[in-house]
Parts: structure tokens; C-alpha cells; sequence
């Protein structure tokens, strides 16, 4: 009698990439000092997935992206829609037993020798630059989680 081989589920770690689209017209009640719709958006996320090989984590975690897939109405009344774009990435997790302070992620950034620091966050890490009081990600928030924090 032939055993059947079992295949071996590891921990991957895919970046995925998501565009925000945001439709229609703003109420023109409610445009305060956060809304801009001079930008696009695009979100970078990391999901844990468990797998049999990198193929197969892209699958998994693609096939759970487009099932989650995200539609609502910012406080501006305008639709946001978050469409999957791209798997970017896949990390293999080495440790079985996933704990504190596992790392489920991590890339290089080559830049030319004598480029600060602070240039490279300010270039790969724009969002952690905080210039002002003004909410520049509040219009791609759910309207009915949020509220304007700066309406008049």
C-alpha cells in the first residue's frame, strides 16, 4: 500500500498592492479643509498566508483579495472603491511557530551612497511625514465610521 505524501504548509507573507477610486461629485456641503482630490491612492498590504509553495500563496491570497474587495461612501458622498491591482511580493517565513516579534516581511532599498536618512524617509515612507493639521487621507474614510473632524 502506497502512503500518500503529505505536502508541507509553510508561512508566506504577500505584499499585495490596492487603488483606491474615488466617483462622483463631492457634496459641497461638507468639503471642509481635509478634502483634496488632487491625489490617487494606493495601498501596500502584507497578509499572512499558509501554503505549499510561493505559486500557492499568491493564489491564496489573491483569491482573498478579490473576495474582499471594498465599495462605501466617503463623508463627502463620493463613492471609494479599493480594486485589487498586484501581488507584488512573497516573503517565506522560516519559523513554524509563529510569535512575537516573527518578521513577516522586509525588503531592500538601494539609494546612493551620501542619501540621508531622512531623504529616504521622507521618499519611500511620504506618509510619515506630518506637516500639518489637515487629515490628508480622510477622504478615502467610510462615511459611516468617520466622522469631520475639521467641519466648520
Amino acid at each position: 500500500m502506497k502512503k500518500k505524501r503529505k505536502s508541507s504548509w509553510e508561512w508566506y507573507a504577500v505584499k499585495l498592492l490596492y487603488e483606491c477610486i474615488i466617483t462622483g461629485n463631492p457634496n459641497p456641503e461638507t468639503i471642509d479643509i481635509n478634502y483634496t482630490n488632487t491625489h490617487k491612492t494606493f495601498e501596500e498590504s502584507i497578509m499572512l498566508v499558509k501554503a505549499q509553495s510561493f505559486d500557492h500563496a499568491y493564489s491564496i491570497a489573491e483569491k482573498k483579495v478579490m473576495e474582499a474587495e471594498l465599495n462605501y461612501q466617503n463623508p463627502y458622498d463620493e463613492f471609494v472603491e479599493w480594486k485589487f491591482v498586484e501581488s507584488l511580493d512573497c516573503f517565506h517565513l522560516f519559523d513554524d511557530d509563529l510569535k512575537s516579534g516573527t518578521e513577516l516581511y522586509s525588503r531592500f532599498l538601494r539609494v546612493p551612497k551620501g542619501f540621508p536618512r531622512k531623504e529616504v524617509i521622507s521618499h519611500y515612507y511620504p506618509e510619515t511625514i506630518e506637516e500639518n493639521e489637515v487629515d490628508q487621507n480622510f477622504i478615502i474614510r467610510n462615511k459611516d465610521f468617520n466622522s469631520r473632524p475639521n467641519a466648520k
